[in-house]
C-alpha cells in the first residue's frame, strides 16, 4: 500500500455511518456487490455491533477518519460448519488498485484464523467482475463451482463463481 495516511482497525461502532456510507457507493455501483444498494443505518449498527462483541474478523480502511474500503470473514453458524468463514469486501472505486484489499484480507484472515477458529474462507463473486477474479485466484482462492445465470439485472446475466482457500 503506497499510501502512508490509510490505516487499517479492527471494526469498531465510532466507524458505522461510515462504513454504511462505504458499503452504499459500492453497492450502488451495481457490479460487485450482490445488493445495489446500502443497508439502513440501523441494521448496519447492529452488524457492527454483533461483529465487535463476538470479535469477529471485520477490518476497515481508514482514511481521515472515514472508512474507504472493508473486508471481513464471518463464520457459519450451523453446526458442523464454524469452521468455513463467508468473505466480503470492497474498496471506494477512487481507493481500488493500491494494495488495499490485499491489506484488508491478510488482517481478516490472520484474524479469522487465529481468533475465530476458521480454517476455511468461501466466496462469490460475480464472473464479470474479472478483476476481483484475478485478486482472489493471486491470494490461494480456487474455484469451486458456478451458478450459471444466477443474477439477472438490468436485462443483464452473470453467473457467480464459488471460490473457496484453505487457511
Amino acid at each position: 500500500m503506497k499510501d502512508e495516511s490509510i490505516i487499517i482497525v479492527q471494526a469498531k461502532a465510532d466507524y458505522v455511518e461510515s462504513y454504511n456510507r462505504a458499503v452504499d457507493i459500492v453497492a450502488r455501483e451495481r457490479k460487485y456487490l450482490a445488493s445495489t444498494k446500502g443497508f439502513s443505518l440501523e441494521s448496519t449498527r447492529s452488524f457492527v455491533e454483533a461483529i465487535e462483541q463476538n470479535n469477529l474478523a471485520q477490518f476497515y480502511a481508514i482514511r481521515n477518519g472515514m472508512v474507504i474500503g472493508w473486508c471481513d470473514i464471518l463464520p457459519k453458524n450451523f453446526e458442523g460448519f464454524e469452521h468455513v468463514g463467508t468473505l466480503g469486501m470492497g474498496v471506494l472505486p477512487e481507493y481500488r488498485g493500491i494494495g488495499l484489499g490485499s491489506h484488508l484480507l491478510e488482517r481478516a484472515i490472520e484474524h479469522a484464523k487465529a481468533i475465530n477458529g476458521i480454517e476455511k474462507v468461501e466466496l462469490e463473486v460475480f464472473e464479470s467482475n474479472e478483476n476481483a477474479l484475478k485478486f482472489y485466484q493471486k491470494h490461494g482462492f480456487f474455484q469451486e463451482g458456478r451458478r450459471v445465470k444466477s443474477r439477472k439485472l438490468d436485462g443483464q446475466y452473470d453467473n457467480i463463481i464459488l471460490m473457496g482457500r484453505f487457511i
